[in-house]
């Protein structure tokens, strides 16, 4: 039988391989160098970087009824005919299609991107269809604000930090949220904005305003992304066995309590507790969340190691703050008192009320007799998270204070706008 590869070739493949020393030098230096690059890239993100082809031009044919296998006429870009025209001079590629975008003629930009920002502070858009501002859809509560908003955006050359400093300084924004049975039965909606937003906050916000309040947050901008805690086996159960995003392995330090900006998120299998405060799966795009209450979001405040570990650092951070001012003995009444301020302030942006206080007081008193008879309760509540709790602070104080901050942290007020 011939032999695949030619004699003379595996013979001086041998002998490289076996025999000569030089050879084998260089294909271990080769070997080494290769490795070498191989970790430089794995040190560093790899972004895909698309060219406009300047040997032809952007063209695709017309489908009949989008069957792929059925073209018909040959069309070049160029925008739909309901919208206004590309200027002569613009190059037909996507730098072409940005400027259309920002065209002083496009009517539509500078609406559709202040409308949404609007929804953003206010909860809902001065058009409710914020992703649809087709003829069917329902005409803009405010039209002149929202034209003027839309001129004022476009001539601060598309200040994004100009406009939001506008709106939320306004008198519109700066309304109490207080509401009477009048108002409420005139305008349920608040469209004539009568009175200030109020709103469920989305999942982002709620984690990182826990993390802020508690000073756990790390505000570095930018940076690969994270993988905060998590539930086990979230991303095994909707991944194939041979998925290099198989097996969630949780980050450490400074990576637990990034923005939830940067929180890596699987399509199939999104953060748990942003799903349950309604984060969108990223499957499709969302111009509108869905807002829901319901009681498993409660469970996340709670329980989460999260929301556990942010109350005992706002606890711990409480205590120190109240006992400098104090008597200086962690755990006393006036100790508690200024702990709770200390708290609310921080979470609520008031003071609680007397009532209320008397009810944080009254729980707190419940906590500290449970936890001064449970002590491996209260050690075993003070090691939720990775960071360590002040071993100078005692122990039954500072879990009750971490239970009351657990529940502030799931008050409606803290959970709004």
């Amino acid at each position: 039988m011939a032999s695949a590869w030619p004699s003379n070739q595996a013979l001086k493949l041998y002998y490289l391989m076996y025999r000569d020393a030089a050879y084998q030098k260089l294909l271990a230096e080769f070997d080494r160098a290769s490795l070498e690059h191989r970790e430089i890239e794995l040190r560093s993100n790899t972004a895909m970087v698309l060219e406009e082809r300047t040997d032809s031009k952007a063209t695709a044919h017309l489908l009949f009824r989008g069957m792929y296998d059925q073209p018909r006429e040959l069309l070049e870009a160029a925008t739909p005919s309901f919208l206004p025209p590309m200027a002569p001079d613009l190059p037909r590629n996507r730098l072409g299609l940005a400027r259309w975008i920002v065209d002083r003629s496009n009517p539509l930009f500078a609406r559709v991107t202040v409308n949404r920002f609007w929804q953003e502070l206010f909860g809902a858009g001065l058009l409710e269809s914020a992703d649809d501002f087709g003829a069917q859809a329902p005409p803009p509560s405010h039209p002149e604000l929202l034209d003027w908003l839309a001129v004022e955006f476009r001539e601060s050359g598309w200040d994004v930090k100009r406009l939001m400093t506008l709106m939320v300084t306004s008198a519109a924004y700066r309304q109490s949220a207080e509401i009477s049975q009048e108002k409420l039965g005139r305008d349920p909606k608040n469209v004539l904005l009568a009175r200030g937003p109020r709103f469920r906050l989305d999942g982002e916000v709620v984690r990182d305003s826990a993390l802020a309040a508690s000073g756990l947050l790390v505000t570095k901008l930018g940076g690969p992304p994270v993988k905060p805690y998590q539930p086990e086996g979230v991303w095994e159960i909707t991944s194939m066995v041979s998925s290099n995003t198989r097996n969630y392995t949780q980050d450490a330090g400074e990576s637990l309590y990034r923005r939830s900006l940067y929180t890596l998120w699987k399509r199939q299998a999104p953060p748990a507790s942003m799903d349950i405060f309604d984060g969108p799966t990223r499957e499709v795009c969302v111009v509108r969340r869905e807002r829901t209450n319901t009681p498993m979001q409660a469970l996340v405040t709670m329980n989460d190691p999260q929301f556990v570990e942010a109350a005992r650092a706002l606890a711990e951070n409480a205590l120190r703050a109240s006992s400098h001012r104090g008597a200086g003995i962690p755990g006393s009444e006036a100790d508690v008192n200024g702990a709770l301020d200390f708290m609310t302030v921080r979470v609520l942006s008031r003071a609680f009320s007397p009532a209320e206080r008397a009810i944080a007081l009254r729980a707190y008193e419940d906590f500290v007799t449970h936890y001064r008879a449970h002590a491996a309760a209260a050690a075993q509540l003070l090691a939720v998270g990775e960071s360590s709790p002040d071993p100078g602070l005692p122990a039954p104080q500072l879990a009750a204070l971490t239970m009351v901050a657990n529940q502030i942290f799931s008050l409606d007020e803290a959970l709004n706008k």
